[in-house]
């Protein structure tokens, strides 16, 4: 008993409860984002992003470090997308985490941002405060389910896959997962090594300049791609013919191309070429083996739907200590929203009958990508005064 009593000390790393195979845990999705809760220290519940593209834990606001009592080992300077090239966080060692369904990890580490850098919770419209990534797929097999909104999280040693399951090879390097997908635009083929990344809202991101014939498509637009630790990422949003992943082809898929310098360097450890995300993950059910280094795709119900993007030049985001004042935190040029003098700042009250007492940021996003000449009915708040603007959605790219 002893010897066992040790062993079970000496375990460092995430592991599932004794005698269980697998387990099941229903998981939130905001914006094609995996969204799970995990307890920190068994005091502290906080909702997290579950990011294949995220090396280490971080938490996004010291505040909940300084209540957990957590000691920082060493500051260090990391790097994210955005145009700041270096971000402060704090290292914390030693730390318990657990997972719905008894999975428990120990002995973890966790960088605690010295400021917000993500401002997850203002773009997204929700209480999260994290990121997790690779402590939890390198242990496990994971299947996440985006239909039913379920991660299911297997041993390596009992997992099997399904027979109508298609197995795409995958190399796990420096923590991140990359697979090779075939491009064609405009007549000429490319095959580019993308990482995997489920802690990215879009379809694709590619830096074309490093791509062998592939260039910018002729037809893009000017917007802000996301945001990432170092802030607000700028680039193009254009379209590619057709992009093969195996023998599932996708025709016309939205394309995010960084400007020079915008997006994350060390992402060039693996790959030169960019990112896949969320936008075409999410049309699959798909399962992480890192250990076998596969990546099992399955048809999902939103296989076949258009790849679309906001069609009115707002950019919205969540405000206020309870995220319930939904504003316009950019407007791009030369799009519906211009045309009616919508202006950065402003403070929507209701678009649509609709607003953050009734409906979340990510369902508000989806109806400003639904459907070219749907016409929004805006009521906002600007300078003291309550004013109603009108205009239709307008497919632009």
């Amino acid at each position: 008993m002893m010897g066992t009593r040790a062993s079970s000390q000496e375990r460092i790393g995430f592991f599932m409860p004794d005698g269980v195979n697998m387990v099941e845990i229903k998981f939130e999705q905001y914006s094609n984002l995996i969204v799970i809760p995990i307890t920190i220290n068994n005091f502290l519940t906080l909702k997290f992003i579950l990011d294949t593209g995220a090396e280490s834990a971080i938490l996004t606001e010291k505040v909940f470090g300084d209540i957990l009592g957590l000691t920082y080992v060493r500051d260090i300077q990391i790097q994210g997308p955005g145009l700041i090239d270096s971000l402060q966080a704090f290292v914390a060692t030693g730390i318990r985490m657990s997972m719905p369904g008894g999975i428990q990890g120990k002995g973890l580490n966790m960088l605690v941002l010295k400021e917000d850098y993500l401002e997850l919770n203002k773009n997204l419209g929700e209480e999260i405060y994290g990121i997790i990534g690779y402590e939890v797929f390198n242990r496990f097999v994971i299947n996440i389910d985006y239909d039913e909104r379920i991660l299911r999280i297997y041993r390596p040693e009992s997992f099997k896959p399904r027979k109508w399951d298609t197995a795409i090879p995958m190399t796990v390097y420096n923590t991140k997962p990359f697979i090779n997908m075939q491009i064609t635009q405009d007549g000429k083929k490319d095959t580019v090594k993308l990482m995997v990344d489920s802690g990215a809202s879009h379809a694709l991101l590619l830096d074309v300049d490093n791509t062998d014939d592939l260039k910018r498509p002729e037809k893009v637009i000017l917007t802000r791609l996301g945001h990432g630790l170092g802030g607000e990422i700028p680039g193009h949003l254009g379209r590619m013919n057709t992009c093969l992943i195996g023998d599932f082809s996708f025709e016309d898929v939205l394309v995010s191309i960084p400007i020079s310098g915008a997006y994350i360097k060390a992402i060039k450890r693996g790959s030169r070429h960019g990112t896949l995300g969320g936008d075409l993950l999410s049309r699959f059910d798909v399962t992480f083996d890192y250990p076998n280094e596969t990546l099992y795709l399955r048809k999902g119900r939103t296989f076949n739907d258009a790849f679309e993007a906001n069609m009115s030049g707002m950019i919205i985001a969540a405000e206020g200590k309870k995220l319930d004042s939904l504003v316009v935190s950019d407007v791009n040029e030369d799009t519906p929203a211009t045309e009616v003098d919508i202006r950065r700042g402003d403070v929507i009250l209701k678009i649509n009958g609709l607003n953050l007492q009734n409906s979340s940021v990510s369902e508000i996003n989806a109806m400003l990508r639904k459907k070219d000449g749907l016409k929004i009915r805006l009521v906002i708040w600007r300078d003291g005064r309550k004013m109603k603007k009108t205009f239709r959605l307008k497919r632009m790219i």
